[in-house]
């Protein structure tokens, strides 16, 4: 007996007669469907009650006075009653599918009229809806005469399904703001999602990761349905375990204790893999934990972001390249990218219509740097995670216009007394419109922050590398004016006075500028030369605020032309036999480089022919280095995209930024074809070198 025919037998046991054409037009169904339910009925009370108490005249029902009372007790509607909370066609479509991905086995149209109280014609339509949602989403609906409809899936996709749906289902009701709550209640129980939220909040605290409200959100609902699945049959299929998650890492960690207050506090039993894929959501959605996992500095991924940068600012006509917050939060994010493609885990974006209905060009540029000039299989190119990544260049887009139309509010840092500080703020204000928003000691910086935003800080002490800053004299030096000043046009701000074109002139042009201006007597020349000595030695061994430019990276001594190799893993070895013999690396080294591509794959393939092998700077390396090898034939590193490659750059870095000016330039010559003709074409080291050397300056 189903809802529609209990609510039947409620008029009947109320009125004692109905007009069975009235019920047929109150629930949209047609007068042989009333007659079978009377049929249903009396076939089920004869079980309860012993005797058949209905009886049909003349389109009409009745049902024995004396029976009445007796039938009260039975029509009392229990569970969810989609008769009393009606659905609308989009609702009821998304609830049956959620029905079709929690069974494995084949479900009736019958069973949907019986269960949302609606006619075989409606469900019908609804299971047209329903094949045109799963086409969308790629999700494997099968029809089988005579067995019914159902959902081929695995556990891992079950549950990314049903997690969508719900999450659907939620903002069809979010419109009205009255059902935000009920919406959730079609499958959870309000108590239990409140306290699954709080250990979340509570582990978030304990392991200092954060996770955003979607995130957040998302995670919730992963383990509210664990908690389901798990009390609708115990041995429910078991999450299949497709990549490992290392045991000390701080997802696994907190992932770990997450599903062990999960079980005692529900008093269930969730198998271990469930916590494999509580880590992965909190990996794939959280930020800080692939920054504390996976310290940024791969330089792979550094190309990437640094290449689209250009490409897209190229492309929209803004000069991106400078954009050191645009840089690290798509850095960041890329990181994180990656780490949803190795696990196999989807993005879903709820902003992403809004995002592309705002930002249509931009959108479409980005897609076509990715398709065309980014052809790599580094991350899943969706409109999901493609939305993503707009977001980032729209918002750095935004920065820029409001930038221009105000003065950029600066704190200046000194440790030596407001006399100091004074002097450098009336040198400032002499040479650049700026706004001056304070000058604070560096033991007051982080407190000053918190209360004031700025846009830079220039500094006459040297800061942690957590505060993006400019480091100047207290006497404020032409140099220093020229930095300040590059800073400032590269986040996009109008200044009055700029003294030179930064981007054409480099820091040590300028310094040498100035050892010629202030050194330039006879009686001075020796102190001139050990200056430039010294100039030269500091940009060797300086870390963290030295940026090595490409020629500065490569000589004729770290390039070698058409060398034999029997394979890739043969290329990485010669290649960096080229830095051992430079004295910048050692072989620990390159065993890194090819454990890191054995493990993560040929992602290190960074164009069409081209590859830059590189591991983290934790062993073997002496000194940032770079060489180019030309191989004499080509070998595949197993990427379909860019193979085979025939172009090597191996990298080393000592640090995670002093590279960073190199890889810039080695990201705009191989978008030229003219440098890719000389690599292909030159006859001996100094060809390659020359070419780097005269178009450096316009890169």
């Amino acid at each position: 007996m189903n809802i529609r025919q209990k609510y039947e037998l409620k008029m009947l046991a109320d009125e004692g007669r109905v007009d069975m054409e009235k019920i047929a037009e109150l629930f949209s169904i047609n007068l042989r469907t009333v007659r079978y339910d009377m049929q249903i009925l009396n076939e089920y009370l004869q079980q309860e009650i012993k005797e058949e108490p209905i009886s049909v005249r003349n389109k009409a029902a009745y049902v024995k006075e004396e029976l009445q009372s007796r039938l009260i007790r039975i029509t009392e509607v229990n569970g969810k009653d989609f008769y009393a909370d009606r659905l609308n066609g989009e609702e009821r479509m998304l609830l049956i599918l959620f029905d079709l991905c929690w069974s494995s086995g084949y479900s009736t149209i019958q069973n949907f009229v019986d269960k949302y109280f609606v006619s075989r014609a409606t469900v019908n339509k609804d299971i047209t809806a329903v094949k045109n949602y799963c086409a969308k989403n790629r999700i494997n609906f099968k029809s089988c005469r005579g067995k019914g409809i159902c959902v081929e899936a695995d556990e891992i996709e079950r549950r990314r399904y049903m997690a969508r749906i719900i999450r659907d289902f939620t903002s069809l009701k979010s419109k009205d703001e009255t059902h935000i709550v009920s919406a959730y209640s079609q499958w959870f129980d309000a108590k239990d999602l409140e306290r699954i939220k709080e250990i979340v909040v509570e582990m978030e605290e304990k392991f200092c990761t954060f996770l955003s409200d979607v995130a957040y959100e998302a995670l919730a609902i992963h383990i509210a349905l664990s908690i389901e699945r798990f009390r609708a049959n115990s041995r429910y299929d078991s999450l299949e375990q497709k990549q490992e998650t290392k045991r000390d890492s701080i997802q696994y960690k907190m992932a770990l204790e997450i599903v062990h207050r999960i079980n005692a506090v529900f008093q269930i039993q969730l198998p271990d893999t469930e916590i494999h894929y509580v880590a992965l959501h909190i990996g794939a959605k959280s930020s800080a934990v692939i920054k504390k996992e996976a310290p940024l500095g791969d330089a792979t991924l550094e190309y990437y972001c640094i290449r689209m940068i250009a490409s897209v600012g190229r492309q929209t006509g803004y000069d991106l390249t400078g954009d050191e917050r645009l840089y690290e939060s798509l850095l960041q994010h890329i990181n994180v990218c990656v780490y949803r493609k190795k696990s196999g885990m989807l993005l879903e974006n709820p902003l992403k219509e809004e995002l592309i209905n705002s930002y249509p060009r931009l959108y479409e540029i980005i897609c076509q740097v990715l398709r065309e000039e980014l052809d790599t299989d580094i991350i899943v190119k969706s409109e999901d995670e493609i939305a993503y990544i707009l977001l980032h260049f729209a918002t750095a887009i935004d920065r820029r216009q409001q930038n221009a139309n105000r003065l950029a509010d600066v704190v200046v840092v000194c440790a030596t007394g407001s006399g100091t500080a004074e002097l450098v703020v009336a040198g400032l204000r002499r040479n650049i419109r700026l706004h001056i928003v304070g000058t604070v000691a560096e033991h007051r910086l982080e407190s000053f922050l918190r209360k004031q935003e700025t846009d830079l800080i220039i500094s006459t002490v040297p800061l942690g590398r957590q505060y993006s800053y400019v480091r100047v004299s207290p006497l404020l030096r032409r140099e220093d004016i020229v930095r300040i000043g590059k800073k400032l046009l590269d986040l996009g701000f109008d200044i009055e006075k700029p003294v030179y074109n930064s981007a054409q002139i480099s820091d040590t042009a300028i310094h040498l500028e100035y050892l010629l201006q202030n050194y330039a007597g006879k009686e001075q020349e020796e102190m001139l030369v050990s200056k430039i000595r010294a100039l030269s030695e500091n940009r060797k061994t300086k870390k963290g605020e030295k940026r090595y430019m490409l020629s500065e990276l490569l000589n004729e001594q770290s390039i070698r032309l058409d060398i034999e190799c029997m394979d890739w893993k043969d290329s990485v070895q010669k290649s960096g036999e080229v830095l051992i013999q430079k004295g910048d690396i050692t072989q620990e080294y390159i065993q890194a480089v090819l454990d890191n591509v054995t493990e993560a794959g040929p992602y290190i393939v960074i164009a069409k022919g081209v590859a830059l092998p590189h591991a983290t700077n934790k062993v073997g390396v002496l000194r940032t280095s770079m060489c180019f090898v030309r191989l004499a034939t080509p070998v595949c590193f197993g990427n379909q995209s860019n193979d085979p490659v025939k172009f090597i750059f191996m990298l080393a870095t000592v640090d995670s930024d002093s590279h960073l000016g190199a890889l810039q330039d080695l990201a705009e010559f191989l978008d030229r074809e003219e440098f890719m003709a000389v690599l292909e074409k030159a006859e001996k080291p100094a060809d390659v070198i020359e070419y780097i050397k005269s178009n450096e300056s316009s890169v």
